[in-house]
C-alpha cells in the first residue's frame, strides 16, 4: 500500500435498528425470512432464489388492495416519492461514506434510496441531554454517537426516482454511486419500493466501505460545492433549506443571505437605488423613477396583489409543500398565503420525512392551525406524518406538543405509520385532541405499551384502524372494538401480544358487524371457533388475510362455512395452510363469484382441474399464488398463465 492511499474500511451490518415491515414472524426465535437475516456477511449469494434465510419485506406488486389508499401529496409540482419499506441498519465503526453494496438474491429491483444518519463526534468530552457528564466519543475504535441536541440529521447519498422493470432473474451485488457528503455515520437507512417486482425481493447483506477520516481533496471538494434543489434533481434539498422554513411571527420580514432569498430581494428592490441592470439600463429604458416609486407604494407587494385571493391560492396549491412554505419570505402578502390554514386541508408529510426535525416541526405547527395564533375553525382533515422522527431527530415531547397545539377537531385521516417519536404520552394526547379520526395507522410502533393502545377506545368514530407489528393485546383490542361499531377496516397481523384470537374475532363479529376487510397474518392462536363466529355474523367481508394461521384446519369445516357465507369476499390469503385442498377451491368457485386474488402457498392437495374451475367461475380474478404447491411444477404454472394471460399467476422456486 502507498504511503498516502486512503484506508478504507469495509464491513457489513452488525445490527438492525427498526424497519418498517417484514414476512418472518416478530419473535426473536423466528429467523425465517426475518429483517434480521440481513445481518452479517452473504450466507446465500451468489444464489438465486427463494430461501427463508433471506430478509424479506411483507408486500410486493400491486396485488394488495389497500382498504383506503396512502394520502399522497396532491400537489402537481410535488415531490416524487415511492418508498414503502425501509430497514435501518448499523455498523460497527462510523465512516464517510465511500461505497454501499446491496447483495439481492430474489426479485432484485426495489432498492430507490439510500440515506446515512449523520451524527458528530466531536473530539472533546461533550455534554449531551442524555449524557451529563459526557463521554470519550472514540471507545476502543468504534465512534459512538452522543445525544447531543441538534447532532443528527438525514443525508440522501443515493435515490433511484425510476427503478429498473424485469431485470436478470440472477442475484447481484448492487453497489450505486453515492453523493459524497463530509459526516461519518454508522447508520444507513434503505429503503424499497416493490409495486413495480413480480414476486417478494430477498436480501442477502449489505456492505458498507468507507474512510475512518476525511481526505483533504475531498474535504476541499465539499467547501467549494453549492447544493441546490430543482425539480429534476435526484437529490432532496438539504436539511438546511428546510429547518429555515420557519419566520419571524411579526410583520418585519428580514430576509438571509442565502441564495434561496433572490425572489425576496428582487421582489422589495428599492428603485431609487441603483438597479441590478445598472444605471445605463435606466437611462436607456427610460423609467421615470418617481413613477416607479409611486408604483412600489401602491403595489408593495407587487402585481400579486391585484390578482383575486382564489387565484394566488389556486397558484400556491400547485407549489411543492416545501416551496409553499419557503415563498413566506417573498412579500406579506405571500407570507398571509403560507400561514393560511386553509392551504393545508390536506398534509402529506411522508415525502419530506428525512427533512423535518423539531424546528421544521414547530413551523408546521404555526402553519396547521395553532389554536393560540389561528383561532379559527379548524379545517385540516387529512395528516400524513409517516416515518417521522426516524433517527431520533425528533423529541416525543416535541411531537407531543405539535398534537397539542394544533387543532385537529376536524382530523378524520392520520398515518402515523412506523413514526419512531409516538409514545405513550403522545397517544394520550393524540386520544384527546383528535375526536374526530376515522382513518389511523400507527403500524409497526414499537414503542407503544400494552397499556397506552388501550387508550384508543376513546376514539369512537374508526373505521380504519391498522395495528400490524404493535403490542396491542387481548384485553385492548376488545375494548376498541367495543369502542368502534362502525369499524370497516381492521389490521391485526403480526401482534404477538394478542393470544386468543378466537376471542378477538367473537367479539368483532358482535359488535362490528360491517367488517369488510380483516388482517390476522400469523396469528397463531386462531383456530376455526373465531373463524366460524366471524363468517357467521358478518356478511360483508371483502378481504381477509388468515396467512400462516396453523391452527386453522380445514377439517373442521371452517374454510367451507367461509365460502358459504361470504358472496362479497374478494381477497383472500391462506398462505402455508397445508390443509388447503380441491373442496375449499370448489367451493370459492362456487360461492364467491367476485374473488379477485387468492394466495394458497404451501398447500399440496389442490389440483389443477380445481384451479381451472375457479377461474371459469370467477371472471374477476386477477391474482394466485400457487408457489410450493406440490401439484403445480413449472411446466403446469406455465400452461395456466398461457391459456389465462389476465391473470397473474405466481411461483417461487429455490435454485
Amino acid at each position: 500500500m502507498r504511503p498516502n492511499q486512503p484506508k478504507y474500511i469495509k464491513q457489513y451490518a452488525v445490527g438492525i435498528i427498526d424497519f418498517s415491515s417484514q414476512y418472518g414472524g416478530e419473535s426473536q426465535r423466528s429467523f425465517s425470512y426475518s429483517v434480521s437475516n440481513i445481518i452479517g456477511e452473504p450466507k446465500i449469494f451468489p444464489k438465486y432464489g427463494d430461501f427463508t434465510q433471506a430478509a424479506v419485506m411483507r408486500t410486493y406488486g400491486g396485488w394488495w388492495d389497500h382498504t383506503q389508499p396512502a394520502l399522497r401529496d396532491t400537489r402537481p409540482r410535488s415531490l416524487k416519492f415511492q418508498s414503502q419499506d425501509y430497514i435501518d441498519v448499523v455498523f460497527d465503526k462510523a465512516v464517510y461514506p465511500w461505497s454501499i453494496a446491496i447483495y439481492e438474491t430474489y426479485n432484485p429491483g426495489a432498492l430507490v434510496r439510500i440515506l446515512a444518519l449523520c451524527q458528530e463526534f466531536p473530539n472533546q468530552k461533550t455534554p449531551g441531554n442524555d449524557n451529563q457528564d459526557g463521554v470519550d466519543p472514540d471507545i476502543c475504535g468504534k465512534a459512538v454517537p452522543i445525544p447531543v441536541y441538534g447532532f443528527t440529521s438525514w443525508e440522501v447519498l443515493w435515490e433511484n426516482t425510476n427503478p429498473q422493470q424485469n431485470l436478470p432473474r440472477e442475484a447481484r451485488m448492487f453497489a450505486p454511486i453515492l453523493r459524497e457528503i463530509n459526516k461519518r455515520s454508522r447508520i444507513i437507512r434503505l429503503e424499497f419500493s416493490h409495486s413495480h417486482l413480480d414476486y417478494y425481493t430477498e436480501l442477502d447483506a449489505v456492505e458498507l466501505t468507507g474512510l475512518p477520516t476525511p481526505m483533504e481533496f475531498r474535504q476541499k471538494a465539499m467547501s467549494q460545492r453549492t447544493l441546490s434543489y430543482n425539480a429534476s434533481s435526484s437529490v432532496d434539498p438539504p436539511l438546511e433549506e428546510l429547518q429555515l422554513l420557519s419566520i419571524a411571527r411579526s410583520d418585519s420580514i428580514a430576509p438571509s443571505s442565502s441564495t434561496e432569498d433572490l425572489a425576496y430581494l428582487e421582489s422589495k428592490v428599492d428603485y431609487k437605488s441603483t438597479s441590478v441592470d445598472g444605471p445605463e439600463t435606466q437611462v436607456s429604458s427610460g423609467i421615470d423613477v418617481s413613477e416607479t416609486q409611486l408604483e412600489t407604494n401602491l403595489y408593495p407587494d407587487g402585481y400579486f396583489s391585484l390578482l383575486p385571493p382564489e387565484i394566488l391560492s389556486k397558484i400556491f396549491n400547485y407549489l411543492p409543500f416545501p416551496d409553499f412554505c419557503r415563498a413566506a419570505r417573498v412579500c406579506h402578502l405571500f407570507k398571509e398565503h403560507s400561514y393560511n390554514p386553509n392551504q393545508l386541508v390536506h398534509l402529506d408529510l411522508q415525502p419530506y420525512w428525512h427533512m423535518i426535525n423539531e424546528r421544521a416541526l414547530e413551523s408546521i405547527q404555526v402553519r396547521c392551525g395553532d389554536e393560540e395564533i389561528n383561532p379559527g375553525p379548524p379545517v385540516l382533515k387529512t395528516l400524513n406524518m409517516k416515518w417521522l422522527g426516524g433517527g431520533d431527530i425528533i423529541a416525543p415531547l416535541q411531537l407531543d406538543l405539535f398534537f397539542h397545539s394544533c387543532n385537529f377537531k376536524s382530523l378524520s385521516f392520520l398515518d402515523l405509520g412506523s413514526s419512531f417519536c409516538l409514545t405513550d404520552h403522545v397517544l394520550a394526547t393524540l386520544t384527546r385532541v383528535a375526536p374526530m379520526l376515522q382513518y389511523l395507522n400507527i403500524e409497526s410502533c414499537d414503542k407503544l405499551t400494552p397499556q397506552a393502545l388501550r387508550m384508543l377506545h376513546k376514539m369512537q368514530n374508526l373505521q380504519t384502524l391498522n395495528l400490524y407489528r404493535t403490542k396491542v393485546d387481548d384485553a385492548g383490542i376488545i375494548c376498541i372494538i367495543h369502542a368502534n361499531p362502525e369499524l370497516r377496516h381492521l389490521n391485526i397481523g403480526s401482534c404477538p401480544m394478542i393470544t386468543d384470537y378466537d376471542r378477538v374475532l367473537q367479539e368483532l363479529s358482535i359488535h362490528c358487524k360491517q367488517i369488510r376487510s380483516l388482517d390476522t397474518w400469523r396469528a397463531k392462536s386462531l383456530t376455526s371457533i373465531g373463524l366460524n363466529a366471524l363468517t357467521s355474523n358478518c356478511k360483508c367481508l371483502e378481504q381477509l388475510d388468515l396467512g400462516w394461521c396453523g391452527t386453522l384446519q380445514s377439517s373442521s369445516g371452517c374454510f367451507a362455512s367461509l365460502a358459504r357465507n361470504s358472496p362479497n369476499l374478494k381477497k383472500l390469503f391462506v398462505t402455508a395452510n397445508r390443509t388447503i385442498s380441491d373442496n375449499e377451491i370448489n367451493l370459492l368457485a362456487k360461492h364467491c363469484r367476485k374473488l379477485r386474488q387468492l394466495d394458497i402457498l404451501g398447500t399440496r392437495l389442490v389440483t389443477r382441474l380445481a384451479i381451472e374451475n375457479l377461474i371459469y367461475k370467477c371472471p374477476d380474478l386477477h391474482f394466485i399464488d400457487l408457489s410450493f404447491c406440490y401439484a403445480f411444477p413449472e411446466e403446469i404454472v406455465n400452461s395456466l398463465r398461457q391459456n389465462h394471460p389476465q391473470i397473474a399467476i405466481k411461483r417461487s422456486f429455490q435454485e
